[in-house]
């Protein structure tokens, strides 16, 4: 049986706020050094990437509970403005009590309707979430007008395209939420003139780096 999308939406957001409180337990904590330094690697290799300067205003799409806050605080310092935003208020609960840093706005909404003003952003980041927006050409769009000319969009994953697919498939709440082809996402990227400018997808790193 098809579930319906409004259903889809909702196990979704469930799913998500059922599992913010061990989040960062779950996926990023080395369970052998008790650090949550689990996919240091990938980070580094993200970040150095990603041209992010002081006094810089970021969009952490799809932040969850804030695993990349550190890194890029670490980049913007206390002059830049980094907000937050996901469609899930209990990441968003935890995310508030871990991060206290006043240049921080957290955002409760989807990515199609963030609510940031055009060209508002330098920089914006969807690190682990792209599968799960619910329209992802609107979110596409949505997120290239807050752009600022010149700004940069990423996408990111520390799994293919493919093992993300599987690792999905065995979730119930997200099954449904996989990465389009190359092809597919080149053309999002084109409708909404972005032009890619790094595109990797291999074992252990999915990454889109695109200018507006």
């Amino acid at each position: 049986m098809k579930m319906i999308p409004d259903k889809i939406y909702r196990n979704r957001k469930q799913f998500f706020n059922d599992h913010a409180e061990k989040w960062l337990d779950m996926w990023y904590k080395d369970p052998s050094t008790g650090r949550y330094d689990k996919h240091e690697k990938g980070f580094k290799r993200l970040f150095s990437l990603l041209p992010l300067k002081p006094g810089d205003q970021v969009l952490d799409v799809g932040c969850g509970t804030g695993v990349l806050v550190p890194f890029i605080l670490e980049r913007i310092t206390s002059t830049g403005v980094l907000y937050e935003l996901d469609f899930a208020e209990k990441m968003i609960e935890v995310n508030r009590s871990i991060h206290i840093q006043e240049n921080i706005r957290f955002i409760l909404s989807d990515a199609e309707n963030a609510p940031l003003d055009d060209a508002s952003c330098d920089v914006v980041i969807c690190f682990s979430c792209f599968p799960h927006f619910h329209d992802k050409e609107k979110a596409m769009t949505t997120l290239s007008r807050v752009l600022k000319p010149h700004g940069i969009f990423a996408i990111s994953h520390f799994d293919s395209s493919e093992d993300l697919k599987k690792h999905h498939g065995s979730c119930h709440a997200v099954m449904h939420d996989h990465l389009p082809d190359e092809g597919a996402m080149r053309k999002l990227f084109q409708k909404v003139d972005l032009n890619v400018e790094v595109f990797i997808d291999e074992p252990g790193f999915y990454c889109i780096i695109a200018k507006k």
